[in-house]
């Protein structure tokens, strides 16, 4: 790019092309015209109108601004970054290994901020305006974005979580003290084994990404169901249907669809509402082995709060839902993130129904002074049968399955 045309001068540029466009072609061509290929040719048509001139380098640029996503664009194609906050027109964050930075990216105004967002939502067919201020959406990257506008918020807000790419191994999961190598070989056979597992934590604590590494010890011939409200999980297992919520069918409506398409596990991304009551259902009654996560903070007690309060529509009271909640959950997996951006499995809980009520027995725990991982405690012999007439082979000879040194 010419190095005398500046950024003030560019920006000056993009609002002239943008002004012009809207003149000739109607103000709503940009967002809603079919045709990438014929807006791409409007564009330059007008970007050289002005310069008097073709410069492709330039022309890329105001490309960029008007149908991609401008300034924050390098953002999201760079995968060492999860998040990117836009708070308002002059205060960009982005979320890196941990730590929030406040970028130098100021838009020049809310109509630009506002542009940038209508071409997010038109990607996943969704619109956001005044009489429909909260917006939910996936880029074509599978990054998810939400939105909230005037009225309910002062200027544009919009949360841009990246969708990670990346699948951790074994050996990379190991090598950041997430867990020991004695729970990959637990988390092997109890997946294996049908056990219905929980995985719970706050917010970007890797919940999603433990699930999908969970997800590569399931057995090769099962038919598996994934249901999202924003598609994320992307499992490489081979027999894999994904669905995710629409304005048309959501969550709910696709958790009850699934009991009928022959799954021998549902994969539930995220438990919120009433689908938690017919997912825990559907793990009493033939889909043993499905996972959810969920947000809590811990994996006992809050836990199954929030499992109530996502079932209370069900009609059922809490008693009766507490029931319907040990009756068919065996294991959480509490995950927590720390002060210096590490992420560990900090417990794994058996969950035990004891005459309708919950008992947790601790599995493993871990010893935050001594810095690892350990084994505290071994699987009801209820639930020791259970894996052994699931599986093919025999449990190893570790704590949690009863052997092992005590």
């Amino acid at each position: 790019m010419n190095h005398n045309q500046n950024k003030s001068n560019l920006k000056e540029l993009i609002k002239k092309v943008r002004t012009a466009v809207r003149n000739n072609y109607g103000d709503i061509f940009i967002e809603h015209e079919d045709g990438k290929d014929k807006k791409e040719e409007v564009i330059r048509e007008q970007t050289r109108a002005i310069l008097g001139e073709e410069n492709t380098e330039i022309e890329q640029y105001v490309l960029s601004h008007l149908l991609g996503f401008g300034e924050i664009e390098a953002y999201i194609k760079d995968q060492t970054i999860n998040e990117i906050m836009i708070n308002k027109p002059d205060e960009v964050w982005i979320e890196k290994n941990g730590e929030d930075i406040l970028t130098d990216i100021k838009f020049e105004s809310i109509d630009e901020v506002m542009d940038l967002l209508r071409r997010m939502v038109q990607v996943a067919g969704r619109r956001v305006d005044f009489s429909n201020p909260i917006v939910n959406a996936r880029l074509t990257d599978g990054s998810r974005v939400n939105a909230v506008i005037m009225p309910n918020a002062l200027y544009p807000v919009i949360t841009i979580r990246k969708f990670i790419q990346h699948k951790f191994t074994a050996d990379e999961l190991l090598k950041q003290g997430f867990l020991n190598e004695e729970m990959l070989t637990f988390f092997e056979y109890v997946v294996k084994g049908k056990l219905n597992i929980v995985i719970c934590g706050a917010g970007d604590v890797g919940k999603t990404t433990f699930l999908r590494f969970l997800a590569t010890f399931i057995p090769a011939k099962e038919r598996l169901v994934t249901i999202e409200d924003i598609r994320e999980l992307n499992l490489d297992n081979p027999h894999v249907i994904s669905l995710e919520a629409s304005d048309k069918a959501g969550v709910y409506e696709l958790m009850v669809n699934a009991l009928r398409m022959r799954a021998s596990r549902i994969i539930m991304g995220e438990f919120r509402g009433l689908e938690t009551f017919e997912l825990l259902k559907a793990m009493g009654t033939g889909h043993e082995g499905s996972i959810t996560t969920g947000h809590a903070n811990s994996g006992k007690i809050d836990l199954i709060q929030r499992l109530i309060n996502a079932m209370i529509k069900s009609g059922m009271s809490d008693r009766e839902l507490i029931k319907h909640i040990t009756s068919a959950i065996d294991l959480t997996i509490y995950i927590k993130n720390y002060k210096d951006s590490s992420r560990r499995v900090v417990n794994v809980a058996e969950v035990i129904n004891d005459n309708g009520e919950p008992r947790f027995n601790d599995i493993y725990q871990f010893d935050s002074q001594e810095q690892k991982h350990i084994a505290v405690g071994t699987l009801s012999e209820n639930t020791i049968e259970r894996l052994r007439d699931n599986l093919v082979s025999d449990l190893p000879d570790i704590k949690p399955f009863g052997g092992g040194e005590f």
